[in-house]
């Protein structure tokens, strides 16, 4: 028994003065993948969803690391926002709807180690990222083709609009901005869940890969604008009705990331605290009586 409570004891003792502090400063790169769930969107013939991968984020990044706990903070440019396939009356493809949204970056994340080695740490992440608009649009690009407009979305004034008993003729566009930037949010917040690990090279010189889920607490587009989906109030639709721009529905995005990155890393041990038993009290006598 003697014997485990030693090996136990210097095993705590060894941990607690292996134990380093770890400062990072670097820069990362990675890619993500964006998803937009929107009800209206899916409700609507002409489009469906399609996989898509962004070059985003990258940017510079800052960590501090104790035995059990850590933080990050990582800004950068970011790209958000899914791609649609325009489908015809037939269910041909004939274009794309591309919703690109930019934004600058700057997530918030602390860092729970699932591991205590000095030179490598795995953790799970849990962040909160704030995001500004840069830039933001939703553009049609298709062939001249035949299209299925659903009931309530107006259908354009422009030459080469040509409604009919089965669908509506569109004219060839390119980039046809259908979304302007005025039209989205100029702030948005995601909440994020994932994985890190850090490995340091050497005293100088650490790698990470940092893998996450981001998700969207807010609608990307103003409230002025879905008000203007719920209550059609502009160019008529194929049954003559005032139409909107698209069916009314919520929106959230989402956007999967991986991103790996190096480090400038200063490393320093913990402060150690000695521990001190309490002093033993001195013991007083009864002077004895001399005879």
């Amino acid at each position: 028994m003697r014997k485990v409570l030693f090996s136990l004891s210097l095993a705590l003792l060894t941990q607690q003065l292996s134990a380093q502090n770890v400062e990072s400063f670097g820069v990362f790169g990675g890619i993500s993948v964006p998803i937009t769930i929107d009800q209206g969107l899916e409700s609507d013939p002409r489009f469906v969803s399609k996989f898509a991968i962004n070059g985003t984020p990258f940017g510079f990044h800052y960590g501090y690391d104790k035995p059990g706990l850590g933080f990050v903070i990582s800004p950068s440019y970011l790209s958000v926002g899914q791609n649609y396939i325009i489908k015809n009356t037939t269910g041909g493809d004939v274009g794309s709807r591309n919703i690109n949204m930019n934004y600058f970056s700057l997530p918030l994340a602390l860092k729970f180690h699932l591991n205590s080695m000095a030179f490598f740490r795995l953790s799970m992440v849990a962040a909160l990222d704030f995001c500004f608009l840069i830039d933001g649009t939703e553009t049609f690009t298709h062939v001249a083709s035949k299209l299925r407009y659903p009931v309530g979305v107006s259908v354009p004034t422009d030459p080469g609009y040509t409604v009919v008993y089965d669908g509506v003729f569109v004219p060839d566009v390119k980039d046809l901005v259908h979304v302007s930037k005025d039209k989205f949010n100029s702030f948005q917040l995601f909440g994020g869940v994932g994985m890190r690990a850090d490995l340091d090279l050497n005293d100088h010189w650490s790698i990470m890969c940092d893998g996450r889920a981001n998700f969207a607490l807010f609608d990307s587009r103003t409230s002025t604008y879905l008000d203007q989906l719920k209550n059609p109030s502009g160019a008529a639709d194929f049954q003559g009705n005032p139409g909107a721009p698209d069916l009314s529905g919520t929106r959230r995005d989402i956007y999967l990331c991986f991103t790996m990155g190096i480090s400038r890393i200063i490393t320093t041990k913990t402060k150690f605290k000695e521990r001190h038993s309490a002093p033993i009290p001195k013991m007083s006598y009864p002077k004895s009586k001399k005879k």
